[in-house]
């Protein structure tokens, strides 16, 4: 069948595979905020050293997105029905994580006194995460001697991804006439995030900075998506096309930019695993969708736990501990906790958007 065939019903694993995906997001800041070496990282050596678990993740959130976000617009009856869907889905759990940083963790564990934090601390940075222009992780006087010092490096992505929901809107009347337009958006942005990774706008500032690298390359991923979305009714789910996009992931990761390769052949082999019939993850469903909740606030706690049981490194006054050992406590915290906020904040703000 086509993804637009399989599709129809809600019968798929969209949220387990985000689920995966915010999983290894947690899995590669331990090695990170515990020992600041991500060489232990599974997926460094599967990618042949091109990347790492929590890059492919953040390919996937936005793979995901760009399908479900142009759905979303496509079916929507108003733009105002489709800003108000799209900020009860991502503000509510977000306002509450910023303010428990830096209103309650941050001036408790911070070095200042609660003085010096308040008065003295720029907290504006952080605090404009919320408005989504920002990318300032960092709270005064907390987590000095971390290996990163960031409170939750994991908000930078969210800024990317609203400016994408505003992309969306924006360029609807070129792409609900011409599905192709998507095709030429994601050439472009290739086209963009290559000459960029090569160094060949090094010379030009604009084009030169890490922002526009980002927007590229996120850009990429997310526009594929859109082109999924646009084209389910041509897109077989066929194990043989899967096959062949698992073999063309495994030679682009050896012989090509991995990124560029992933955005050709990992979509498919997403969206084949989240449309097939055979093996529904039906019993997660009924847990709820603890992704979004695992992925913002998994940082932070990683980050207090370093504080709170790392040791001195030998020779050094930065703190590490097992990334392991992080790992695992990090998920007996932040999976009940993401339970709770599923059902406490953000299921029930998603009542809101028919309102």
């Amino acid at each position: 069948m086509t993804i637009n065939e399989a599709a129809i019903d809600r019968k798929n694993n969209l949220n387990i595979i985000r689920l995966v995906a915010s999983l290894m997001v947690l899995y590669m800041h331990s090695f990170a905020v515990s020992v600041g070496s991500q060489t232990e990282d599974i997926f460094y050596t599967l990618t042949n050293h091109k990347d790492l678990a929590g890059g492919i993740a953040v390919y996937i959130f936005f793979i995901i997105s760009g399908f479900l976000i142009c759905r979303s617009f496509d079916r929507s009856k108003s733009v105002v029905k489709y800003a108000k869907a799209r900020f009860l889905r991502i503000w509510p759990l977000l306002f509450v994580v910023v303010m428990v940083l830096a209103f309650i963790l941050g001036p408790i564990i911070s070095e200042y006194t609660f003085y010096q934090y308040f008065h003295y601390g720029d907290l504006r940075g952080f605090l404009l995460n919320l408005a989504f222009i920002s990318s300032d992780t960092n709270l005064p006087g907390v987590f000095p001697y971390h290996y990163i010092h960031s409170i939750n490096g994991s908000l930078w992505t969210l800024m990317y991804e609203v400016i994408w929901y505003i992309i969306v809107a924006i360029t609807a009347f070129l792409w609900k006439k011409r599905r192709a337009v998507v095709v030429a958006m994601y050439a472009f942005l290739t086209a963009l995030y290559l000459c960029i990774n090569a160094g060949l706008f090094a010379d030009v500032p604009v084009l030169s900075t890490g922002y526009v690298l980002n927007m590229s390359k996120l850009g990429m991923f997310f526009t594929m998506g859109m082109a999924y979305y646009l084209y389910s009714d041509k897109i077989k789910l066929s194990f043989k096309a899967f096959i062949v996009a698992f073999i063309g992931l495994v030679l682009g990761i050896l012989f090509c930019n991995f990124i560029f390769t992933f955005s050709i052949f990992g979509p498919y082999i997403i969206f084949y695993i989240a449309f097939q019939k055979r093996f529904i993850a039906t019993w997660y469903d009924k847990i709820g969708d603890l992704s979004y909740g695992i992925y913002i606030m998994s940082f932070p706690i990683q980050q207090t736990l370093v504080e709170c049981l790392g040791e001195p490194t030998y020779g050094y006054n930065t703190l590490s501990m097992n990334p392991y050992f992080n790992m695992l406590l990090t998920l007996i915290i932040v999976l009940p906790l993401s339970f709770i906020t599923w059902h406490f904040i953000e299921q029930p703000c998603l009542k809101l958007k028919n309102k």
